[in-house]
C-alpha cells in the first residue's frame, strides 16, 4: 500500500514538472491577469469608466458604418474619395481659420444659456447665436467655447471641414465660412471626446439667381458687381461652360456635379479664379472671382 501512494505522489510530481505554465496567474504577476476581459477577450469597462459616445454621423469611424461605406475610411484610404463624394477633399473649407480670441473685449453678447462643455455660436453684428440665417454667397463668422485639451474637429452635417491638431481650453473665432449651397447647415464641433451643440444656419438665395445648379458674382477691386464679364467654368475631364454676368455681376450656369475651375475674361482685366463643388439637385455658390485693371496690385481682401 505504501508503495502504491509513493507511485500516485512521484506521477502528480511528475506532471506538475512538465506544465510549469499551470500555475501561472497567481500571486502578483499582471501579465495573465484576465479579471478586465470577458470570456472572449474583449475588454470590459468597470463601473467607474466614463465613456463618451459620438454620435456616428460625425464620425468616420462609428461602430455602425459598413465596410463598403464610400464615406468610411476604408474607402477613403484604399480607393480616395471621388469627386462627386460631397463630404470629400473638393468640399473642404481650405481657407477657415481657427484663432484664440476673447468675444467679451470686442464686445460681443451670447445669448442663451451655456448648457454644454463644448459650445459653438454665430457671429451675427454683437450677438453670439446658437442658430441664425444668413444669405447665398456670404461669408461668416463662427465661435467655439472649448472646454478641454485635445484635437478640435469641426463638421458641418457629418462633412469634415476643420481638423486642428491641438487647442486648449478658451475662446476661438473660425473665420473663413461661407454660404456655399442653398439650404440648412448644421455645424458641430468635437474636442477632448466631447461634442458641442448644434448649431444651426439656414442659407436664403440673397440676391443670387436660383434657377441653375451653379451660382457666383464678379466683383471689382472695390467690391462691385462687373456687368457684362464673361466667366469660364471648367472641370479636368475637358468639360468648358461660358456665361455672362448680369447688371450686378451676378451669373448662373447648370452643370453636372463635380469640382470646376472659375474663371473670368474682360477686356483690360485679370482675374482671380476659384474652385468650386457642384453637386445635382443643389444650388451651389463659387467664391467671388475679382478683377482689376490691367497693371494694378490685386485686392487681397478679396482673394
Amino acid at each position: 500500500m505504501v508503495k502504491i501512494i509513493f507511485i500516485i505522489a512521484g506521477l502528480i510530481f511528475a506532471l506538475l514538472l512538465a506544465d510549469p505554465s499551470a500555475s501561472q496567474g497567481m500571486g502578483g504577476s499582471k501579465a495573465y491577469d484576465q479579471s478586465g476581459y470577458d470570456w472572449m477577450g474583449s475588454p470590459v469597462a468597470s463601473s467607474d469608466q466614463v465613456a463618451t459616445l459620438i454620435p456616428d454621423y460625425l464620425s468616420p469611424y462609428g461602430p455602425s458604418r459598413p465596410e463598403w461605406d464610400p464615406y468610411g475610411p476604408l474607402a477613403a484610404a484604399q480607393l480616395g474619395r471621388p469627386e462627386w463624394d460631397p463630404f470629400g477633399t473638393g468640399m473642404s473649407a481650405l481657407s477657415l481659420l481657427l484663432e484664440p480670441a476673447d468675444p467679451a473685449s470686442e464686445g460681443l453678447v451670447v445669448a442663451g444659456g451655456e448648457k454644454l462643455a463644448n459650445q459653438l455660436y454665430l457671429q451675427m453684428g454683437k450677438d453670439l447665436l446658437t442658430q441664425g440665417r444668413v444669405s447665398l454667397g456670404e461669408q461668416y463668422v463662427l465661435w467655439a467655447r472649448v472646454n478641454g485639451k485635445g484635437s478640435f474637429l469641426l463638421y458641418d452635417y457629418n462633412r469634415q471641414i476643420l481638423n486642428q491638431g491641438y487647442v486648449t481650453p478658451g475662446w476661438y473665432r473660425i473665420k473663413g465660412t461661407y454660404a456655399d449651397y442653398l439650404g440648412l447647415h448644421i455645424y458641430r464641433f468635437v474636442s477632448a471626446s466631447l461634442a458641442s451643440n448644434n448649431l444651426s444656419i439656414m442659407v436664403d438665395s440673397g440676391s443670387y439667381p436660383t434657377s441653375f445648379s451653379l451660382a457666383g458674382r464678379v466683383l471689382d477691386q472695390i467690391g462691385q458687381g462687373m456687368p457684362g464679364v464673361k466667366v469660364i467654368v471648367s472641370n479636368n475631364e475637358g468639360g468648358k461652360f461660358s456665361t455672362t454676368t448680369g447688371p450686378a455681376g451676378y451669373y448662373a450656369i447648370d452643370v453636372a456635379t463635380g469640382v470646376y475651375l472659375v474663371n473670368a475674361e474682360f477686356p483690360g482685366y485679370v482675374f482671380t479664379q476659384t474652385s468650386v463643388q457642384a453637386i445635382t439637385g443643389i444650388v451651389s455658390a463659387a467664391r467671388p472671382v475679382v478683377g482689376t485693371p490691367v497693371g494694378s496690385a490685386p485686392p487681397s481682401i478679396w482673394t
